[in-house]
């Protein structure tokens, strides 16, 4: 024995014990004695499931380690998110390590919640659907989120056996005006997908197809599919609307109309297209119809009306006529005439192609199955009306999505009503029930759920469940009187097979392990433009509602981070800011600058707003991307209750939403014109992440037009100025002895950086939520980000041209590893420390905390520890443990996932190899929707990121300061409109 070998013993023996002489027995050491065959210390597990943060359905893989799910990421297979994943499905953990998670039933008695046991609280269930199926039919209601097919035919056949109608399946947006123009106009029921990628002209009405439209994931890749440059030329994409959204802000053109004016502007394009002599391939008469039909809304009618200009409304025109697939897709949540301006969309697309070949009407999305709004406040009056006994609720918070309608509440404060609602959170409906049964989360259970049709994604445990709560199937399996099966498993086992979706345990076990069954090679089913009635059509446009010049329009709007407001107690979501506004936390009211003007207000003014519902007060955030008549407010954030992260926290602003839906699509109204807004006198502080708004002629985000890009500018500049000074690659050839004090660097083998597409960055923010995620970050909270304590390793930045507020560049910041880099050359003991593969590592041991480092980086992207955060149980279960935890006192900053980079190191050697391109994926990188994003080694020339730095298009953010980053960008391409 060495002496070595002898101290190691040694030292470990001590260790041992200590440890079993204290009275801590959490402090302990225990060895897996019997380990699971599955499982091995130190060695992660991948699990394939499918996210439910939406209706989007987007396959994920979970990683596993001993025993807890640290990470997910997108499934690679999946045919819907091709591997990626948005900022909500990256904080899927954190339904599972919520602190505020309901463990325990609850059992309300004297108006008091007290906790029970599961066997008691299923039989109390099994007890009240007894007693109220000995009363006669129809005594029993359930209303559920959207679930599976599986899922929903079991709830179908337990309330068949109870003698009562089945499920209603409730979704805040539902998407009403869509179903009911393709009903109309195609003559088809539900939501077919959109071949976007395939088209060369895009046209939105409204619909923030990047942010929570559909199915965001997949149609960010398809957009920028679309929208990419390709051998000196982009498609182009046009986006009317009242509001710019996140869509809106990566359009090439946006035409800020008059809020409720979208259907009179498709119209006008209606008009113009069918009178240039497009639409030969359909019937006569129906081109006769939309000539006639059309007619009123020419073009000075459609400005006059919308507030656009002629200008522009010709260039769209020009565009779609000169097209040769163009695509147009209808308005958002929060438009009025929302069902006429997705009819004269449909037109659009049945003028330019007949046989709506960018149309997939096979692969639906599921979401279509959710009812109208008019359904469910029939349900709940006939709640109210009629002798029910028990309503069942899964997963649904009707009282946070309709606070103005009193129906609602007044249905589940009935006295002889029983309320039962499955739910893991404490929201505003749960709050109401009389008895809650928390159930298995996504990542705990069995089940199926198709995002779209076509297909099959699978969910399975990616990790033991954290509470001894059921699956929802078990608990109606059982509470039904079913006696085979025994457990859901085998219901979806035999669901499966009975639908010849699998046909044994080995097609079973495929689709678990590749997240489902995907058809491949679909042929799409031929279409024929159906016979559309005139009178339709003059019903729907012939009395279009212009509105007055003066009121002004109050539209909220969905948001990306917390969708309907189901995400709003993820703290990730809440810390990372909105792209647009950069506001973390709070909810502000957009408004106009000249809004502001006339109503004698600024930045930063609590505003109180009311309707003819409510009232409600809320900070002014100024911006041009509204319409001088528009009033904005994004949804998800005022929870009164739903845990710590979420109660009182920001504004609700659907208590302003009218309580009437439309006649016609049964669709709520998510806009109102009767509002009036005046200043409350008091000044509230945003909690925004940006120093400003514009760049200040530096050079950080960079744009170049289509033209000047054809003339292939070199990156042959020799000066020390700001516009002539060189780029400079990270390597040895990047450094000049009459230009650079430092001798190079000499790398071994490997030079770690990455390239960064401006042109496909959309500014969704996915990549900050995964640097969270898989970096450990702290969460300040709204008054350290108000005191510019973030801790985001990565962030969106969003700058706007000063010339043209309606133009923005995103730009993901983070630490640029540059191989001159300023904090390496300030810091006295050594903290920062460059690799001999070129990171610029952060050594926590030796840091002091003289913040020299941050001092010093022009980027400003390395965090100070002002606190140690707090991880609440058991949210620390959710930490990496291949990465440090940091406290009190110490600098941190972006390390490339170097976790990851070793990770790749300890495959290449084991399988005798060199790590090959693509090998090192950082969190950041994997999850990006458009890959704007590539990681690589600068000193292997055939690598990705080498090439793209090649790229006309590449340079560095200030890269004139000589610190030679290691991130390349590439500038953003505009085209001239």
């Amino acid at each position: 024995m060495n002496r070595r070998t002898f101290l190691k013993i040694a030292g470990m023996t001590s260790i041992t014990f200590a440890a079993g002489c204290t009275s801590n027995p959490e402090s302990r050491f225990f060895s897996l004695v019997e380990a699971p065959d599955d499982m091995v210390p130190g060695i992660a597990d991948w699990y394939a499931s499918t996210c439910r943060e939406c209706p989007g359905g987007c396959g994920i893989i979970a990683k596993n380690r001993e025993g807890r799910v640290v990470k997910v990421e997108g499934n690679p297979l999946h045919p819907i998110n091709a591997g990626k994943l948005c900022m909500r499905g990256q904080a899927a953990l954190q339904g599972i390590y919520n602190p505020d998670r309901i463990k325990t039933p609850l059992l309300k008695e004297k108006d008091q919640l007290r906790p029970i046991s599961f066997s008691r609280a299923e039989a109390l269930l099994h007890e009240r659907t007894s007693q109220a199926v000995h009363k006669g039919p129809d005594r029993i209601y359930m209303l559920t989120e959207v679930v599976g097919e599986s899922l929903l035919t079991l709830f179908s056949e337990s309330l068949q056996r109870w003698g009562s109608p089945p499920p209603l399946v409730f979704e805040p947006y539902a998407y009403e005006a869509l179903k009911t123009a393709n009903e109309k106009i195609f003559g088809i029921q539900g939501l077919p997908a959109y071949h976007m990628d395939k088209a060369d002209v895009l046209v939105s009405l409204g619909a923030d197809f990047l942010e929570t439209w559909l199915s965001p994931v997949e149609y960010a890749r398809k957009f920028k599919a679309m929208h990419a440059l390709n051998h000196g030329r982009k498609g182009f994409f046009c986006n009317i609307s009242g509001y710019r959204s996140l869509t809106g802000a990566n359009a090439d053109l946006w035409l800020s109309c008059k809020p409720g004016t979208e259907a009179h502007v498709a119209m006008g394009l209606v008009h113009q297209v069918i009178r240039s002599g497009r639409g030969k391939n359909l019937p006569e008469s129906l081109v006769s119809t939309i000539k006639q039909v059309s007619s009123p809304f020419n073009k000075e009618a459609v400005v006059r009306a919308s507030g656009i200009s002629a200008e522009n409304f010709d260039r769209t025109a020009t565009r779609l006529e000169t097209a040769k697939k163009p695509l147009i897709i209808g308005p958002g949540t929060a438009c009025d005439n929302a069902l006429q301006t997705n009819m004269a969309a449909n037109l659009l697309n049945l003028i330019f192609d007949p046989q709506l070949t960018l149309f997939d009407f096979e692969g639906q999305h599921r979401v279509e199955t959710a009812a109208r709004r008019s359904q469910i406040l029939a349900f709940f009056e006939r709640l109210n009306r009629d002798p029910v006994d028990l309503l069942l609720l899964n997963n649904t918070n009707p009282v946070f999505s309709m606070p103005w309608e009193p129906t609602v509440t007044e249905a589940l404060k009935q006295k002889h009503l029983f309320v039962v609602s499955f739910s893991s959170f404490m929201d505003e409906t749960t709050a109401l029930a009389d008895l809650v049964i928390p159930t298995r989360l996504p990542l705990e259970t069995w089940d199926e759920y198709s995002g779209k049709g076509g297909m099959v994604s699978t969910l399975q445990p990616a990790m033991g469940p954290l509470t001894d709560a059921p699956g929802i199937g078990d608990v109606f399996l059982r509470s039904n009187g079913s006696q085979t099966p025994d457990n859901y498993t085998a219901y979806l086992y035999r669901h499966l097979t009975e639908k010849k979706i699998i046909e044994d345990t080995k097609g079973w076990v495929q689709a678990l392990q590749q997240g489902g069954i995907f058809k491949q090679n679909r042929r799409a089913p031929s279409f024929r433009p159906p016979e559309i009635e005139p009178a339709l059509l003059h019903k729907a446009f012939d009395n279009l509602s212009v509105p007055s010049p003066s009121e002004l329009a109050f539209m909220a709007v969905p948001s990306i981070r917390f969708f309907d407001g189901r995400g709003a107690n993820r703290p990730w979501l809440c810390e990372v800011p909105d792209p647009l506004t950069q506001i973390s936390w709070q909810t502000p009211v957009l408004m106009h600058p000249k809004t502001l003007k006339a109503k004698g207000l600024a930045q930063e003014d609590m505003v109180e707003i009311q309707s003819e519902t409510g009232r409600l007060n809320a900070p002014v955030y100024e911006t041009e991307g509204v319409h001088p008549n528009s009033l904005v407010m994004a949804i998800g954030q005022g929870h009164q209750d739903y845990g710590r992260y979420a109660a009182r926290t920001g504004t609700n602003p659907l208590v302003l939403i009218p309580r009437a839906t439309d006649p016609v699509s049964g669709g709520p109204l998510w806009a109102t014109t009767t509002v009036s807004v005046r200043a409350t006198g008091h000044i509230v502080k945003l909690a925004h992440t940006d120093g400003s708004r514009t760049q200040h002629g530096r050079k950080i985000a960079l744009s170049v037009s289509l033209d000047q890009l054809e003339h292939g500018k070199s990156h042959e500049k020799h000066g020390l100025t700001m516009e002539n000074f060189p780029f400079t690659l990270p390597l040895p050839q990047g450094y000049d002895p009459h230009r650079d004090f430092y001798p190079p660097h000499d790398h071994d083998t490997y030079r770690w950086g990455m390239t960064v597409d401006l042109d496909k960055c959309i500014g969704c923010g996915a990549c900050a939520a995964a640097c969270y995620a898989e970096n450990n970050v702290g969460v300040v909270g709204v008054e350290r980000i108000v005191q510019g304590r973030e801790m985001a390793w990565l962030r969106v930045e969003r700058y706007q041209d000063p010339e043209s507020g309606e133009k923005i560049t995103f730009l993901p910041m983070m630490c640029q590893h540059c191989d001159n880099a300023p904090c390496e050359s300030v810091c006295p003991v050594y903290a920062p420390h460059h690799s001999k593969e070129g990171l610029n590592n952060q050594i926590y041991n030796r840091c002091i905390g003289t913040r020299f480092c941050s001092q010093n980086c022009p980027y400003k992207v390395r965090r100070f520890n002002w606190f140690d955060w707090e991880w609440p149980d058991p949210m620390s279960l959710q930490l990496n443990p291949n990465v440090t935890v940091r406290s009190k006192g110490i600098m941190e900053k972006c390390s490339f996932c170097i976790q990851r980079i070793k990770y790749a190191h300890g495959v290449a050697k084991n399988e005798n190899r060199m790590i090959e391109d693509g090998d090192v994926v950082p969190a950041c990188v994997q999850t990006c929707p458009t890959n704007a994003m590539v990681f690589g080694n600068f000193m292997d020339p055939k690598s990705r990121v080498r090439k793209q730095a090649s790229d006309p298009r590449a340079y560095q953010v200030m890269g004139y300061l000589n610190t030679k980053p290691a991130v390349i960008y590439l500038k953003k391409v505009i085209q001239e409109i």
